[in-house]
């Protein structure tokens, strides 16, 4: 059974919000505005989506108290929740009232279709969201990768690409050590550890992708599957809530181990 404060996010819409590059604050605002609609009985997603197209008006102190604000004594997290969605394409409608207490908004058809599963046999990825874990969280990088580490812990071999794309603007090197602080974070949180493992693109040999490997608890993980053989760059760990490269060496001695931090 699931607790109250969680809501079911599908891959299609977390790969939406991870396109959108938002703030903090607008990532709250998403994620306390789809709580506010899965958590009531009387509302759905559907009524958000063609050709039905309704808004909702909810008041802010309820979307604030969703969202982890809620001892606000003003509504600067809605306000700058609204800017970092603007021409985002995930609200079709997003506006505080002119009186300032309450909150209407529409996600695009595109995020409510998006949110809902095709059927209990359908082989799509989702997880179960909490929102009061999303409230403690100070950054994006902790949000975005605490949705795709709830969305695939339940694997036999839990794994991710890590919500983190090569560009012009920012290589591994620059974002390493926010992704590595958010791994941090998102361990003591789930209880998890986490082995990081760059991608070398073949073509031009710089690092465009970064895999997560995640380790629970009881391990399922097998000898030889949960560090590779070698690698370009420098494999991470993250232990604990602590973080470490690992050299040549010690990825070799770590060849068999079907844990994070001991065999």
């Amino acid at each position: 059974m699931s607790k109250h404060s969680e809501y079911l996010f599908t891959d299609d819409v977390a790969k939406m919000v991870e396109n959108a590059d938002l703030t903090l604050d607008g990532l709250r605002l998403v994620h306390g505005c789809h709580y506010y609609v899965d958590s009531r009985p009387e509302l759905e997603m559907g009524i958000m989506a063609k050709p039905i197209l309704k808004s909702i008006t909810a008041r802010c102190r309820l979307i604030l108290s969703a969202s982890g604000a809620p001892g606000a004594k003003d509504y600067d997290m809605i306000d700058n929740g609204i800017a970092s969605h603007a021409n985002k394409r995930i609200f079709e409608h997003l506006k505080r009232s002119d009186c300032g207490r309450k909150l209407t908004f529409r996600f695009s058809d595109a995020y409510a279709r998006g949110s809902a599963r095709v059927g209990k046999s359908s082989p799509e990825k989702f997880a179960m969201i909490d929102v009061e874990t999303i409230g403690k969280l100070r950054s994006p990088h902790h949000v975005l990768f605490y949705t795709r580490a709830v969305m695939a812990q339940g694997s036999d071999y839990p794994m991710f690409r890590l919500p983190w794309a090569r560009s012009e603007a920012e290589s591994w090197s620059d974002v390493k050590r926010r992704w590595l602080g958010a791994a941090e974070r998102i361990s003591t949180e789930l209880q998890h550890d986490y082995v990081l493992e760059p991608i070398e693109n073949p073509v031009n040999s710089e690092i465009f992708w970064v895999k997560v490997k995640i380790v629970k608890k009881v391990s399922g993980w097998k000898p030889q599957k949960l560090f590779p053989r070698d690698a370009a760059h420098a494999v991470c760990t993250v232990v604990s809530g602590k973080a470490k490269s690992l050299t040549r060496q010690q990825l070799h001695e770590r060849r068999d181990w079907t844990r994070a931090d001991r065999r």
